[in-house]
């Protein structure tokens, strides 16, 4: 059995699905952005498990957490966003294809790994303090991708005990998002013995000074 952890970049996920329009729109009714998280999530776990299989040659595997990183939080005020997954994540069944499954246990990123006393994370959403003139509000993003990398390694290293010279480990990591900033972790992991791969989603293009052989795949 191949164990799998699934660490998602939400914003890249959503685009997946034209119905991640409601969620990156912030005047969405609460309701309509739970409806889309359900529709592009199996639409995320169809194309995860078609790709697993695909590079496992369709070896029996789990996925067993997926684990959402977003900007949960402006201070400690849960987001619109937030709510939406609270709301929907219940509603969220497993979905087998070939001999993988899918289980949806839902974690969120700002509640690392690592159970620290400074977890979890807050103030992950936070208004832009850029430009003198502002016509309206804009929100960015912080400690999301690296929160993903940590929890990455984490895992790496509490599954590390299981890893033997010359035989395959029975784990490995899926890390989906666009972003470069996720490449140094992943290639830290795949260098401690973790089997990691990095579905992107719509980027269609990679840089060629980069080694991305084999640790790459779109879906």
């Amino acid at each position: 059995m191949y164990r799998v952890s699934v660490f998602i970049d939400w914003d890249s996920a959503a685009r997946i699905s034209s119905k991640g329009l409601a969620i990156r729109d912030p005047d969405a009714p609460l309701k309509s952005k739970e409806t889309a998280i359900s529709a592009i999530f199996e639409e995320l776990q169809t194309k995860t498990l078609t790709k697993l299989n695909e590079i496992t040659n369709n070896r029996r595997s789990t996925i067993e957490k997926a684990r959402i990183y977003h900007g949960w939080h402006q201070g400690t005020t849960a987001t619109k966003d937030r709510i939406a997954w609270e709301n929907a994540k219940s509603k969220i069944r497993s979905l087998r294809q070939g001999n993988s499954i899918f289980i949806p246990e839902i974690q969120f990123g700002n509640e690392l790994i690592c159970r620290g006393t400074r977890v979890p994370l807050y103030d992950t959403l936070r208004q832009d303090q850029g430009g003198r003139k502002k016509t309206a509000k804009k929100f960015q993003q912080k400690m999301v991708d690296t929160a993903l990398t940590s929890d990455l390694l984490c895992y790496c290293r509490s599954e590390s005990k299981n890893f033997r010279r010359d035989s395959e480990p029975n784990s490995a990591a899926i890390i989906i998002g666009d972003d470069d900033d996720l490449l140094p972790g992943a290639f830290v992991a795949e260098a401690w013995g973790m089997p990691t791969y990095i579905f992107r989603v719509s980027r269609d293009h990679e840089s060629r000074h980069i080694s991305l052989s084999g640790i790459i795949h779109r879906i």
